[in-house]
Parts: C-alpha cells; structure tokens; sequence
C-alpha cells in the first residue's frame, strides 16, 4: 500500500486473473454500490484505487446489508434469474460463476467430521438447486469500507452462485465472531435491509440461520485469528438450527418483529492497516 494505490499481490497468475474477471463482473452490474477502481493488472498484481473509510462497526451492518441485497438483486435482475444453483453459470463475458454446492462440500465434510454435524443436513441444504441464484463473495465484514453513509465493497477473489441470502448470514456470522453476540436491533435491521433490496426475491429466517452453520464450519479454521475472537456457538442469536434437543441462548434472537428502538453499537473492529483489507485468501465459505 503506497499513498496512492492500494496493491493486491498473489502467487497463483490464475487466481489474480479470476480476481480481476470477478471485479469486472460486479463493476457491470451497475448496481450502485461502490467498488474500488481497478487501474494497472500484471500476472500477479492488481493495483486498485485507495478507498478512504473503515471497518464497518455494529451500527453500521444494516447499511452493509443493504448494499449486498443490492449487489444481489443487481446481478439476478441483469443474468442470474437463467441460472441454475447446481450448474455452473457462464457470463456473457465467458467469466464461469461455479455452482453453489462443488466448491464447499468436500470442506464442509471434513469440518462436519470435526465438530459432529450432521453430514445428511448439510448435503440437504447445498443441494436445494430449485432456488433463486445470488452470488456468494466473500461476506466477511472485513471485506467492506464504510465511509459517512457510504458502504464500498472490496476484495474479489472468490465468486460462485449461492442462494439468496447465504452472503448475509455470513456477514452476520463474521460480524459475530469478530464484535461478540449482535443484538435483535441490529439482526432485525439487517434482514429488513437485505429484504428490501432483493425483492420481489425472499430471504427466509429458518434457511438463513441454516446458512450460518454452514458459514460456521467453512470460517471455524480462522478463530483466533484476523479479528475473529468468538466462537459461533457462543454467539449464535438464536438455538442451533440442527440441534433441537438444546435449549436457546440465554439472549434468544425474537426477531423479525421490528425493535422499538435501536440503541447505538459500542463494539469496534480491530485496528487494521489501511492496506489490509485484502488481505485474507481463503476457499469459498
């Protein structure tokens, strides 16, 4: 990072190629959330514009929300309502977005064989190919800078279609392990955002909280790390989805019903370098 460019090295010459394919994408979709210009490309370099701002704060997620709901509904408006969620969708472009269950299957076995989940569960849920198809780009609250009421969206190194709603239950499951347990305002205020900009599309609860297992299993190597302090399973705003032997949260989560008012978040991000924020490569959550 210099103090005019912000620049993203990679080993792999295929992996900065697709990056650069994915930010092509979404910057066509015109969907009028904010991307960092992309300037000069090498094999292995992208060198993209700087964006002033931070790192979203609890306060801010509905607002983040919001975006990725128009990111979403951009993308099926313009190309994805002819896709398939079990079939890989080529772009005009000839970009290939891969299916939603390929890429994390084999991942959520072996982390399934970790923590004893329910192997048949999670094979129901990546299988629902009838679906409405989104995109899946990495949702971790990291991976956006908010500045005033502005909310930027960076870092593309992973794009695949994924159902309505599975890059907002990510956002709220990194969102969690990174600040602790989000309050009902708060997850009230982002569905109601996401929900607003997808329609007529629907993002339900009960699949929603069945996609933040998946995000738990596909995240749990990373606790401890890149701002990730809490464990899902002890800030998860409502009972374990698969598990309805066990008792709720001590907080259970009550919404959708809308807060009667909303109290302003105190919780921080860790402090980051300004050039930090694509900084993390990992395989699609």
């Amino acid at each position: 990072m210099t103090s005019n460019l912000f620049i993203k090295r990679y080993d792999d010459p295929q992996r900065c190629s697709a990056a650069a394919a994915h930010h092509d994408w979404l910057t066509g979709l015109e969907s009028g959330v904010r991307l960092p210009h992309l300037g000069t490309r090498t094999s292995r370099h992208l060198v993209f514009e700087p964006l002033p701002g931070r790192t979203p704060e609890v306060a801010d997620l509905p607002r983040v929300a919001s975006a990725l709901g128009r990111l979403h509904d951009a993308a099926y408006r313009r190309e994805l309502h002819s896709a398939r969620l079990d079939q890989p969708h080529t772009t005009p472009t000839g970009l290939v977005l891969p299916d939603f269950a390929g890429p994390r299957r084999k991942a959520l076995h072996r982390a399934a064989h970790v923590t004893d989940a329910d192997l048949t569960a999670l094979d129901a849920i990546l299988d629902r190919a009838g679906q409405p198809p989104a995109f899946y780009k990495d949702p971790n609250v990291r991976n956006y800078i908010v500045e005033g009421e502005d909310v930027a969206v960076v870092d593309f190194d992973d794009l695949t279609l994924a159902p309505f709603g599975y890059d907002l239950a990510g956002l709220l499951v990194t969102a969690s392990m990174t600040y602790g347990r989000l309050d009902q305002s708060t997850l009230t205020g982002c569905v109601d955002a996401y929900r607003t900009a997808i329609a007529p599309n629907r993002c339900d609860l009960d699949e929603l909280r069945q996609y933040a297992e998946l995000h738990h299993l596909l995240t749990l190597r990373y606790l401890g790390t890149n701002g990730y302090q809490h464990p899902w399973p002890t800030v998860r705003p409502w009972p374990d989805p698969f598990r309805a032997d066990l008792p709720p949260p001590k907080e259970p989560c009550r919404w959708p019903q809308p807060p009667n008012s909303s109290s302003p978040a105190t919780a921080r991000p860790p402090a980051t370098s300004p050039g930090s924020w694509a900084a993390n490569t990992a395989a699609p959550d």
